[in-house]
């Protein structure tokens, strides 16, 4: 899929394949240092290990759970997507979720994390989902704004995680996938 819709350069959105491990770990790691730079300790951050990450993506992809779909531009890894069925007890069978999405923050706000989205909706869509969710950190304004944008609405769960010794909310948001 070439979605060039609204972003400021062509973007190939494709499902990821073994050979793109290491790049989704390097924008999963980047990503998450840009991200959350205020909100977790800045040791565990960059202690990050590019390489463990790359073999933890490696073995998913291999296993085909969850779904991935990569952003390329030039051939590159510039974001991801992961998907598939929600991992919540509460939520019914036709409810999807996406588990994560990163993109490099050097491309933030070019249109490349709604463009995943879409991918990922339209194929959770074709396999009869009808609505999806997904986790997100409640500290993490400018991720919740981009979700709200995107016509995401909180459902009313929360649950505290820890993450590199900090405590953190996660908020559940939902949509409906048709359209």
């Amino acid at each position: 899929m070439n979605d060039g819709a609204g972003l400021s350069q062509s973007v190939n959105i494709r499902l990821a394949s073994i050979d793109d491990a290491q790049g989704i770990a390097k924008v999963h790691i980047a990503a998450w240092r840009d991200a959350y730079k205020e909100l977790l300790p800045i040791e565990y951050l960059a202690n990050l290990d590019k390489n463990a990450r790359a073999e933890k993506w490696r073995k998913a992809l291999l296993a085909g759970a969850p779904c991935v779909m990569v952003a390329l531009m030039n051939d590159v890894v510039v974001g991801w997507v992961a998907f598939g069925p929600s991992r919540d007890e509460d939520l019914d069978s036709r409810c999807a979720e996406i588990e994560a999405i990163y993109v490099a923050s050097e491309f933030w706000s070019r249109g490349i994390g709604t463009a995943l989205i879409h991918a990922a909706c339209e194929r959770l869509r074709a396999k009869g989902y009808g609505t999806v969710a997904l986790w997100v950190l409640k500290e993490n304004a400018a991720a919740c704004s981009f979700y709200t944008q995107g016509g995401f609405e909180r459902d009313g769960s929360a649950k505290v995680v820890e993450i590199g010794g900090a405590l953190l909310t996660e908020v559940r948001v939902t949509r409906e996938i048709a359209i």
